[in-house]
């Protein structure tokens, strides 16, 4: 898709290649999710996402990082029970490192896939479903999105992105995906040192050592996913230009789409 595609043209050929790779589909292998969190009320919010997922049966293993549940939570959980979604929780001490604690979910996981989803992030309710009907479709050790979605929440703006050729990098064999949404065989996974135990470049940890293993990387569509931007403890704080500079679409706040379980 280049820079004249529409973002109704968009959503029109992931509408196609969605169905052509669910016709295929006859059963969905297990997974689990992992959710590393540090502030409740990201947690909150990401259940709510997972919550509506249309996927129907997955595991979420929580890793609290220094943080209590609390009663919205409990009641989010008893929701998500509710519909056959097994969730765990782990509590981690301040001093445990990133790495350590997606390390430790991962090893406490039982699907045949993880997923590793950010707290700070926005998914689409379709989100799950899609990284496993992509996975299963061309046989990949790792699927994940693109970032072709920024929500820069200083600046109250979503922006639509492409690579500096114009054409939005998707639908192909790549060395990266955004990493709040790798997904992974589990199997390679372990083989690869899980995330490691570092504080930072985690993600970069996973893709590297399953690519070295001879495990295979696909990029598919952006949409369905929105990458937030932020300035905390928690994240980089980042130059803006770099997500502007390439942006052919903007939105006031959180971009507003099914898509995105945004509207």
């Amino acid at each position: 898709m280049s820079r004249n595609t529409s973002f109704a043209q968009e959503l029109a050929e992931i509408s196609r290649v969605r169905a052509a790779r669910r016709a295929k589909v006859q059963e969905y292998p297990t997974l689990s999710v992992v959710i590393a969190t540090v502030r409740s009320h990201d947690l909150e919010n990401i259940l709510k996402q997972m919550l509506k997922q249309s996927l129907p049966k997955f595991e979420i293993i929580l890793g609290l990082h220094n943080i209590d549940l609390n009663s919205a939570h409990k009641t989010l959980i008893t929701k998500l029970r509710a519909r056959k979604v097994t969730v765990t929780s782990i509590k981690f001490a301040k001093s445990a490192t990133l790495g350590q604690i997606l390390s430790t979910l991962c090893e406490k996981s039982s699907g045949e896939y993880i997923s590793k989803i950010d707290d700070d992030d926005y998914y689409g309710p379709e989100h799950l479903r899609d990284l496993l009907d992509t996975a299963l479709d061309t046989g990949a050790e790792v699927v994940g999105r693109a970032m072709n979605y920024v929500y820069l929440e200083p600046l109250s703006l979503s922006v639509r992105r492409f690579s500096p050729n114009g054409i939005q990098q998707v639908e192909l064999w790549s060395d990266w995906v955004c990493g709040g949404t790798i997904l992974v065989k589990r199997a390679d996974a372990k083989a690869a040192g899980w995330f490691g135990n570092g504080t930072t470049a985690v993600d970069k940890y996973l893709l590297s050592h399953v690519s070295a293993n001879g495990g295979k990387i696909y990029r598919t569509f952006g949409a369905g996913y929105i990458y937030r931007r932020s300035f905390t403890a928690h994240t980089y704080v980042t130059n803006y230009s770099k997500y502007l500079n390439n942006a052919n679409e903007q939105r006031v706040g959180i971009w507003p789409d099914p898509i995105f379980g945004t509207k």
